[in-house]
């Protein structure tokens, strides 16, 4: 070895060296080839042949060791240089070989020899079998890198290129090489189309690798490919949509129905769970979901009555890590099992609302309201009621299907049956029926129909006449069979003459004697008992009692008259008997005989100045001469008349002194002396005389005249005043003086003894006599004015250059000296000390004179002496005792107080009062007689001291007292006077007494002796008669029993108290006494209640709380107390309402809402409290308008009021997006909707302001925003808009082709279809057309109408597959896969309009297909009346815009068109006057039209409404009467003269008339009687006789109205 490597080692040097060498040595190059895999010994080449050609060889030397590869597999020739293999070459061992030869001759040859590869080695894989996991998800293109086969070969012969060798697995997967450097390449594996592991989850195929030999060689590489799941598949069911039905009563966790649905994917992709989407359904979970089964249950008790129908959402998740969904819809339908009881509410129809009703009841009227409901009333809407327990005697009326009256239906008595238990028994039409039953007892209450009895019809008793007062006689019973009778009867006496003579005790009917009784007026008493119920009205029954009057002597003596009244004329003779008073002893003769006497009260006798008696006839005789001017005017006398026992009575006699003519005139002064220019003119007045007559009335009225003389015929005298008058011109007369005579003579025709004398003295001179100031002077004074007091000034006008001296005197008329008057100054002054009492006024007259000529001017002066309050009244005793029986009846006259006061007016006037005060005794203010006013046998004093004061009305006031002592004589008692028992008859009587009804009976008697009388003696006979105060009143009395009976019917409405007299009067004596009788109608429950209108109308806007008062109804009656007292009840449903059942005031309980009920109809009932009691009812229409309380709400917005809608890039521009429609609940202009919007900044969008289309405005850029946002408000037209906005989120999507291989497209298509399309119908077609080759799938990837469209996957048609609704969904969007083998793939976005079909028809809310309302006649024209809101259900604008139209009855007498309809708001106005007297109510159709595009299919709905027209007082009342009445001059007082008629057209109070006379009878000759239907004028009788003709009587008359209009004359 080491030689080997020297030798080596040695060779390389040599042939460096010789390469080295320059020139010495030569290199060249030789290049040798050979196939691989030739034989071997194969010769390669020649070394020599890398020489020159003409170099000589020699040898070779090669540079190789022996080891070296060239010697291994070459053999070469070192001396031929022949190279040869040594063995067969493999290229992929050694490719190239080489080595340097030297030869022998220096030339150095490097050689190289290549190997040429051949094909003999095939592609290897690595590996013989790959796994490959794929997801079904990864997209096509998707690579898988695989290391690629090797073949040792190189170049063509390499490995060339990869082929799957399965033709159907090449659609699915590609191979291609991928170079990876070094000249290894490796092997891509890509996916052509989407895998489906739910279709194919493995794949098994050779990939092949081949060279370029040819043949070529190949190496297969086996890959098993799993498809992995991946959660690519969302649930589907096996139902687009589930049904069940099951009934309410269907128990807990109970099945429904079982929802499927299958997931292809694996494992936890393809397992499934169910839940129900609570947000879209079910919220309140009735209904619960096995996760894993699908089973629905029920978990909640169903109610069909609260909700009948369910729409489930379910959906199925799968469990993947991103879980799929999809849902389906479950209509579960509930059957409604008769599960509900009928219910049952009672509501008594009385004030208090007790289970009661009277037994007075008439058949008919109500007595509760019975309200029945059920929820579940299934198809027949009734209720079946039946009432048991009533014994005939109620039934049920029905008012309507389930509201029910209780009435009475018989006769009932409370007495037979108390009470009444009653069942009620309603029953469904279920099956099987249910039922309920509501007992309740009503109670009969009491009635007063049953009259008490007695226990005897007759009872007898005997009882000595001097009984004392209060003794117990026997006891009478009766019974009632009334509730509570026995115990409220009372007992009294009416029927009998002696009723004062006995008591009976109302309660326990004793009866007791009441006074002394009399034998000699009555042996034998009869009268009858009276027992009497507390009933209203009162029942009674009678029992006859007699009494046997025992006689003792018992009797005074009685007045015929207790007061008598006479006149007798002055200076009557002495003797002379004026009147006489005769008293009656009723007793016999022994004690019957009465002497007469004057008393000064009862215990002292007085001896009268001017009067004496006769004590044994009574005669009352002058014993003194009365002079009528010595004031003496009036006696009062106090007679007595006393038995031989002592029993005496009195009687008051007064006695009026009547004047005579006995007195002359006398004239005051007698002489008269006056000057008078011969130049005054006639008719001047010149003075005046006075004379003066103390007698009174016509014979002291003095009249004046004018004695004949030579010139009397120049004057002229007034007779009344006494003024001397100048009648004709002095200018002829030559005497210087003219003496005149005038005489005075009184009403009696005396004459005065001495005429006055006249002395006129004549000037002739032109100087004319002084003139005073004025003719007449008239002064006052008062008579308390010291003497020296100015009285008056007088003055006479001289002549101014007068130097004469002038004087004043008084010539005459001052008698007395009581005046003065200053000579120079004319004034006049007190003399004296004035009087008024002594005289009142005096007449001066006052002379002038002027230097010493005969030359007087005169002038009178009246003074007046002013009366000042100087004087007080005056008693003419300062005491009196006066003595009376403690048995005198209440209203004696006992004394008369008689003061004097001698002022004149008020100063003058007396009146007179006690004191102290007492209940017994009653002083006349102004008679200053004093009565008894009480009982004095209850009172134990023997005496009373009583003050009369008697004070005059002067300021200040001046009074005098009587000191009066009064005795009570217990054994003494008044004598026997004509009196009734009382003074003042009460009596009441029902209003429906019948003619002939006994009332009360009336007595007058006196009061019986205590002493024995004589028993022939007869009591007198009586009769009465019955007095008017004013009208006839409907009574008659009989004449002699004192009974009043009724004698026309009565009505206390009318007339409800009645007063009058009664008089008694003896037979053959003057002897009469009156009493007044007040008649008491009283009331009973004969008028029903009556409402003010038949109908009311009230209105209330609607809002968010009750309104509180909405009006009052009124009704009235025209009885009395309890009869005319009124409730009101509310028949109809109170939820809404209640009323007060007092005032009829109707309260909002609830918040009303127009759109849940526009007009509330209540039935009210008015009820007064008699017994029976009557009822009334009325319909109140309560109309409830509109405010502008609610917003417009958009139809078709989810909750979250927003909306998503997709749009393509390339839409046109005025393409309508989406279309938003909003309806607002209120009415007219509040329920007129505008749509705007808000935000639009980038103007790609319009709306529609009516319709609401929102719209594209312009074209969107190659690269728009992909995301709009829009927000949409709608506005109603109300006062105060309310508004709704809605939020659009608009998704633009870009349509674009991807680049590449690939053959993937997005597209977008439109389609419209109708709400109403059958399911199945096509709607349009997504066939693509250019691939003939390919066989094209589709599918519905995602979209919001997965669920309502399909799509065939072969045509790609696209069909309805559930029901649609476009008031419910309007557009749908879905995406869309076309996909083809190997790269076809197409996205389809779609959009689906859904078009609105006019399924609805529009309606009128509410119950009723009738409308009533009202409005007053006087609104002026325009005046909106009501407002008519139609809905309509549809979506779209067209097909829910409604219109309106009126149309009235062919038929009827309507004049014009009186109202009119807005076509768009429904606001109904009146169109002209309303006139409610020619028409009262309007009766029109108002149809609401939907608008529709096709004619043929528009809709209408119409409600028939009915307008009333309410009264307004707008017409004044109209006579209708004559205008002329005709009466006698003769006739009587009282008589009709005419009967007044007017009419007004108005109604209730408007047309209420009064009457009255306003001018023509100022004089008072008529009167007009007020009564509400006839009208009369009675005369009355006047002091003067009428005119023969009074022309404005009838033509004066007025009529008004409650509203005081002018009434119009026919």
């Amino acid at each position: 070895m080491k030689m080997e490597f020297y030798v080596r080692t040695l060779l390389l040097f040599l042939l460096f060296t010789l390469f080295c060498e320059d020139g010495c040595a030569q290199v060249f190059n030789l290049s040798l080839s050979i196939e691989e895999g030739l034989p071997a010994n194969t010769i390669v080449g020649d070394l020599g042949v890398g020489l020159p050609a003409q170099t000589q060889i020699s040898g070779f030397f090669i540079s190789e060791s022996k080891d070296s590869d060239v010697f291994r597999d070459f053999e070469i020739d070192g001396d031929s240089g022949i190279i040869s293999t040594a063995v067969v070459l493999d290229r992929e061992r050694t490719d190239k070989y080489e080595f340097a030869a030297a030869a022998l001759t220096g030339e150095v040859i490097k050689v190289s020899i290549e190997v040429k590869d051949v094909n003999d080695h095939s592609p290897v894989f690595p590996v013989k079998t790959i796994h490959l996991n794929v997801s079904e998800l990864s997209p096509p293109g998707s690579r898988f890198e695989l290391e690629g086969a090797q073949d040792q070969d190189m170049g063509d012969y390499g490995t060339q290129g990869y082929r799957i060798t399965d033709g159907d697995m090449r659609k699915l997967f590609k191979v291609e090489i991928r170079s990876s450097g070094g000249g290894m390449s490796n092997l891509d594996l890509f996916l052509q189309a989407r895998l489906d592991r739910e279709t194919t989850d493995f794949y098994n195929f050779t990939i092949e690798a081949f060279d370029g030999g040819v043949p070529s060689k190949t190496g297969q590489l086996q890959v098993h490919i799993t498809v992995l799941d991946e959660n690519d598949n969302q649930p589907v069911f096996n139902q687009s949509e589930y049904h069940a039905v099951l009934l309410e009563s269907t128990p807990l966790m109970a099945p429904v129905c079982q929802v499927f649905a299958t997931d292809p994917d694996l494992d936890s992709n393809g397992r499934v769970t169910y839940e129900i989407n609570r947000r879209q359904s079910d919220p309140n979970e009735f209904f619960i979901i096995d996760i894993s089964s699908g089973i629905i249950s029920v978990n909640k008790l169903l109610d069909y009555e609260n909700q009948s129908f369910f729409e489930l959402i379910v959906t199925a998740w799968d469990s993947g890590i991103q879980p799929e969904s999809s849902s389906t819809f479950v209509s579960i339908k509930v059957l409604d099992v008769n599960d509900n009881h009928p219910n049952i509410s009672v509501l008594f129809l009385n004030e208090a609302g007790a289970p009661e009703v009277s037994e007075g009841a008439r058949p008919g009227d109500y007595v509760a309201r019975i309200a029945v409901s059920d929820p579940d009333l299934g198809d027949i809407k009734k209720i079946d009621v039946l009432l048991q327990g009533e014994d005939g005697m109620f039934s049920l009326k029905s008012t309507d299907d389930f509201l029910y009256v209780l009435c009475v239906d018989g006769p009932l008595d409370r007495e037979v049956k108390d009470l009444y238990e009653l069942t009620v028994t309603a029953t469904d039409f279920g099956s099987p029926p249910l039922s309920s039953e509501i007992t309740f007892q009503v109670q009969i209450t009491d009635l007063n129909d049953n009259p008490p009895v007695f226990d005897q019809n007759i009872y007898e008793e005997s009882i000595s006449e001097d009984v004392l007062e209060g003794t117990a006689l026997f006891q009478v019973k009766a019974m009632d069979r009334d509730l509570g009778g026995d115990s409220g009867i009372t007992y009294s006496i009416v029927q009998s003459e002696q009723e004062h003579l006995f008591n009976i005790d109302p309660t326990s009917g004793l009866i007791t004697t009441a006074a002394g009784l009399d034998h000699e007026r009555e042996m034998e008493l009869g009268f009858l008992v009276v027992a009497s119920d507390g009933g209203s009205p009162s029942l009674s029954s009678t029992a006859t009692v007699t009494i046997h009057v025992v006689d003792v002597n018992d009797n005074k003596p009685i007045f015929q008259q207790q007061f008598y009244n006479v006149t007798v004329k002055e200076h009557t003779a002495v003797g002379t008997c004026i009147l006489q008073v005769t008293a009656i002893d009723a007793d016999d003769a022994e004690f019957g005989s009465v002497r007469y006497s004057l008393y000064d009260g009862f215990s002292s006798k007085d001896d009268h100045p001017f009067f004496h008696i006769n004590s044994v006839t009574g005669e009352i005789c002058v014993s003194q001469d009365i002079d009528h001017e010595a004031r003496l005017v009036t006696f009062d006398l106090l007679i007595k008349a006393e038995d031989q026992d002592g029993l005496s009575s009195q009687t008051f006699v007064h006695i009026d002194v009547e004047d005579v003519n006995d007195n002359a005139p006398v004239f005051s002064p007698e002489k008269y002396v006056t000057s008078v220019s011969i130049h005054t003119q006639p008719g001047t007045e010149l003075f005046n005389i006075f004379a003066s007559d103390r007698d009174s009335g016509n014979n002291g009225k003095i009249t004046y005249e004018l004695l004949p003389g030579d010139s009397a015929s120049l004057f002229t005298v007034d007779q009344s005043t006494g003024s001397v008058y100048l009648s004709s011109s002095l200018s002829q007369l030559r005497s210087s003086s003219v003496k005149l005579s005038v005489s005075a003579q009184d009403g009696g025709g005396m004459s005065a003894v001495h005429p006055a004398n006249i002395t006129v003295n004549i000037l002739q001179s032109d100087q004319p006599p002084a003139l005073f100031q004025k003719a007449h002077y008239t002064y006052s004074i008062s008579e308390d004015a010291p003497v020296g007091s100015t009285v008056g000034l007088v003055q006479a006008v001289t002549p101014a250059n007068s130097v004469d001296v002038v004087s004043y005197v008084i010539s005459s008329g001052d008698l007395q000296g009581l005046f003065s008057v200053d000579a120079q100054t004319g004034i006049i002054t007190t003399a004296r000390p004035l009087d008024h009492e002594s005289l009142s006024y005096v007449l001066l007259t006052i002379q002038f004179q002027t230097g010493t000529h005969p030359i007087y001017s005169s002038v009178q002066v009246n003074v007046t002496i002013i009366d000042v309050n100087d004087n007080p009244p005056v008693f003419h005793k300062t005491s009196k005792h006066i003595t009376i029986s403690h048995n005198t009846p209440p209203g004696t006259a006992l004394f008369i107080a008689h003061a004097h006061d001698s002022d004149s007016g008020l100063n003058g006037r007396i009146h007179y009062m006690l004191r102290p005060e007492s209940h017994l005794f009653i002083i006349h203010p102004h008679l200053g007689t004093l009565m008894l006013n009480g009982d004095l046998s209850r009172d134990s004093s023997q005496s009373y001291k009583l003050s009369v004061i008697a004070e005059d009305e002067g300021h200040p006031s001046l009074n005098s007292t009587l000191w009066l002592v009064i005795e009570i004589d217990s054994l003494g008692s008044l004598q026997d006077t004509l009196a009734f028992e009382t003074l003042v008859y009460q009596v009441e009587i029902g209003e429906s007494a019948p003619k002939d009804t006994r009332m009360i009976q009336v007595r007058a008697h006196g009061t019986g002796s205590q002493h024995e009388g004589n028993p022939g003696t007869e009591p007198p006979v009586i009769t009465y008669s019955l007095k008017p105060l004013s009208g006839v009143p409907p009574f008659r009395i009989h004449p002699e029993t004192g009974w009043m009976f009724v004698s026309h019917s009565l009505d206390y409405e009318t007339e409800p108290i009645y007063r009058f007299c009664v008089c008694a009067k003896a037979h053959n004596s003057k002897t009469e006494a009156k009493a007044t009788v007040v008649v008491m109608v009283q009331d009973e429950n004969d008028n029903k209640p009556v409402f003010s209108r038949d109908v009311y109308f009230f209105s209330v806007q609607e809002g968010p709380s009750p309104y509180g008062l909405i009006g009052t109804v009124k009704a009235t009656d025209r009885d009395s107390l309890n009869n005319g007292v009124l409730s009101y009840i509310l028949l109809s449903d109170g939820k809404y309402f209640h009323i007060n059942t007092r005032t009829g005031e109707i309260i909002n309980l609830v918040a009303l809402d127009r759109e849940e009920q526009a007009q509330h109809v209540l039935r009210v009932m008015v009820t007064d409290q008699g017994r029976p009691r009557l009822n009334t009812t009325t319909i109140v229409r309560i109309l409830v308008t509109d405010v502008n309380d609610n917003p417009p709400q958009f139809t078709h917005l989810p909750a979250t009021k927003q909306l998503n809608v997709q749009v393509w890039a390339g839409i046109p521009v005025n393409s309508v997006v989406i279309s938003m429609f909003a309806k607002d609940l209120d009415a007219g202009e509040n329920g007129t909707v505008k749509f705007s919007m808000k935000d639009n900044q980038l103007g790609h969008f319009s709306i529609d302001s009516h319709n609401g289309d929102v719209k594209v405005t312009s074209r969107f850029s190659s690269n728009p925003q992909m995301r709009y946002t829009l927000r949409v408000v709608a506005m109603d037209n109300g006062l105060f808009p309310l508004e709704e906005t809605a939020v659009v989120h608009i998704q633009v999507y870009v349509l674009d082709q991807q680049n590449g291989n690939s053959e993937d497209l997005q597209s977008l298509k439109h389609f419209t279809v109708q709400e109403d399309a059958r399911l199945g119908t096509v709607i349009g077609t997504l066939g693509i057309s250019n691939t003939p080759d390919m066989q094209i799938r589709y599918s519905i990837a995602e979209g919001d109408g997965s669920l309502q469209f399909g799509i065939k996957s072969a045509s790609g048609e696209l069909y309805v597959a559930q029901h649609l609704d476009y008031e419910v969904t309007q557009r749908y969007f879905l995406v869309v896969r076309a996909e083809a083998t190997p790269t076809f793939n197409v996205t389809v976005f779609v959009a689906i309009s859904v078009v609105d079909v006019n399924d609805h028809t529009p309606w009128f809310p509410g119950n009723d297909n009738f409308v009533v309302f009202g409005v007053y006649e006087d609104v002026i024209n325009g005046t909106e009346v009501y407002v008519f809101n139609a809905r309509d259900g549809d979506g779209s604008l067209c097909n829910s815009e409604l219109y309106y139209s009126l149309t009235y009855d062919p038929d009827s007498a309507i004049e014009g068109l009186p109202l009119h309809i807005d076509p768009h708001t429904g606001v109904v106005t009146t169109n002209g006057k309303l006139d409610r007297e020619r028409t009262e109510s309007i009766v029109f159709k108002v149809t609401s039209r939907d608008n529709a595009e096709e004619p043929n299919s528009r809709k209408h709905t119409s409600v028939i409404a009915q307008l009333m027209i309410l009264d307004s007082n707008d017409n004044s009342p109209t006579f209708v009467s004559m205008e002329v009445a005709y009466v006698s001059e003769d006739a009587e007082m009282g008589l009709l003269v005419h009967h007044i008629m007017a009419k007004d057209e108005d109604e209730g109070s408007n047309g209420h008339i009064t009457y009255s006379v306003i001018s023509g009878n100022e004089k008072g000759y008529f009167y007009m009687e007020h009564t509400e239907l006839s009208y009369a004028l009675p005369a009355s009788n006047g002091s003067q006789s009428p005119s023969p003709l009074i022309e404005c009587i009838i033509y004066a008359l007025s009529a008004s109205d409650g509203f005081q209009r002018r009434p119009l004359y026919s």
